[in-house]
């Protein structure tokens, strides 16, 4: 019996020492990964331990090619802010990369070797001036994985309605800051999308192949001063999975009637805009928990306070 009692302590005491040094080994593995690295020559002194690389704001003339592939593990890199005039190509050898960032650089396309990025899911593309956006965009259009496509900022003219469809993955798009006269019809056919942001733009209304948008769950529709709002949420009035509508500083004074048709919506920012008084219509959205009117022309009295609309579990930021 003591036999069988030390056997057992022992083997308590080896499972203790083995759990430790896994939790160890754990905690050492984390601190790698997310170590970030903002200097090139120190990264390249062990690049196989380099997760993440933040090369920004560093005005790079250039990159040698031959230097990417001995990033294998890197799944973030940044080189915003560097007035690249070329992207290296060599970052197309980065099969482990899944964020990148090129935010206001100084180049014209994107190398063809990122159609080989098959695991990157997010990438940034804002503030690019000399960026031949439908060029580009066809470059990484096949990317299996990518979900998350930002293109603020660039001051485009027009895209292209035939690119779009090739995004069948993506859950989310900021067209934000465009100046878009026209939004593109093709953006409807990106069945995954659920996140979309078309905030100050110059747009009249949003095309009525949005209505296919059948997982979009928020959009931004944002200082749209030049939008017609009623026609154009008439285009999203049946999604079924929108919960969440952002119309802030548009000059609303009223509620547009196509509004009180997303009955699913449950949260609403209709902050900075030019309301004198609370729309009550608004009870008429059943499912909504959230209303965002700060920064309106009206003060809230007693009266509002005894609203039958101000029910318990709905919040209203005034």
């Amino acid at each position: 019996m003591k036999n069988i009692v030390k056997i057992n302590i022992l083997i308590g005491f080896l499972f203790i020492v083995s759990l430790y040094e896994v939790n160890a080994q754990i905690t050492s593995d984390s601190s790698v990964v997310n170590k970030e690295y903002d200097n090139l020559g120190e990264a390249l002194e062990n690049p196989k331990d380099v997760y993440r690389l933040n090369l920004s704001d560093q005005n790079f003339n250039s990159f040698s090619d031959s230097i990417w592939d001995k990033f294998e593990n890197l799944e973030y890199l940044s080189l915003k802010n560097d007035h690249l005039k070329e992207i290296p190509s060599g970052i197309g050898s980065l099969k482990n990369l899944k964020i990148l960032d090129l935010s206001n650089n100084d180049f014209k396309v994107l190398p063809q070797s990122f159609s080989r990025l098959e695991n990157l899911r997010e990438i940034y593309l804002n503030d690019e001036k000399e960026m031949d956006i439908n060029q580009s965009l066809r470059t990484i259009q096949d990317l299996p994985n990518l979900k998350k496509l930002h293109l603020e900022n660039d001051n485009l003219n027009a895209l292209s309605n035939n690119i779009w469809g090739e995004f069948e993955n993506l859950e989310y798009l900021s067209l934000k800051n465009d100046h878009l006269r026209e939004i593109p019809s093709g953006i409807g056919n990106l069945k995954n999308l659920k996140i979309l942001d078309l905030s100050n733009n110059d747009f009249k209304v949003l095309p009525q192949s949005f209505s296919r948008l059948e997982n979009l769950r928020e959009i931004y529709l944002n200082d749209e001063k030049e939008m017609d709002i009623d026609k154009s949420l008439r285009a999203i009035k049946d999604l079924t999975n929108l919960k969440i509508l952002h119309l802030e500083n548009d000059n609303l004074k009223n509620i547009p009637q196509n509004l009180l048709q997303l009955t699913n919506l449950e949260s609403l920012y209709l902050n900075n805009n030019s309301f004198k008084e609370f729309p009550i219509e608004l009870k008429k959205l059943k499912n909504l928990n959230y209303i965002d009117f700060n920064n309106n022309q009206f003060k809230l009295n007693g009266q509002n306070f005894q609203s039958p609309f101000m029910g318990p579990g709905i919040i209203i930021n005034f």
